[in-house]
């Protein structure tokens, strides 16, 4: 296991600091790649208790939006939506990119 590391935006303000979370290899591997395709890993609680995790690009950021985002109730689902979001965002920015 290894630590894939977010900003977290805080309420009520926006402040920022990290947060670690820690996967299998595999998916930190992916995270890796992710990084140095200069994306950047993003989470925050919104209000209702619903996380929002967010991948980030500087290509995508004027008129896409995020590369990915995953929504779920804060608790055990956020290991397995912060694997979906790494590797949709694996998908688009290491893989379709390479193929292009």
């Amino acid at each position: 296991m290894s630590e894939i590391e977010f900003t977290q935006f805080l309420r009520p303000d926006g402040r920022t600091r990290p947060a670690r979370i820690e996967r299998p290899a595999k998916i930190t591997t992916l995270a890796t790649a992710i990084l140095a395709a200069g994306g950047r890993f993003e989470i925050e609680e919104l209000r209702e208790g619903t996380v929002s995790m967010t991948v980030e690009h500087p290509d995508y950021e004027d008129e896409q939006g995020p590369v990915a985002i995953e929504l779920c109730e804060n608790g055990p689902a956020v290991l397995d939506a912060v694997d979906k979001l790494i590797r949709d965002a694996h998908g688009l920015l290491c893989v379709n990119a390479s193929a292009s």
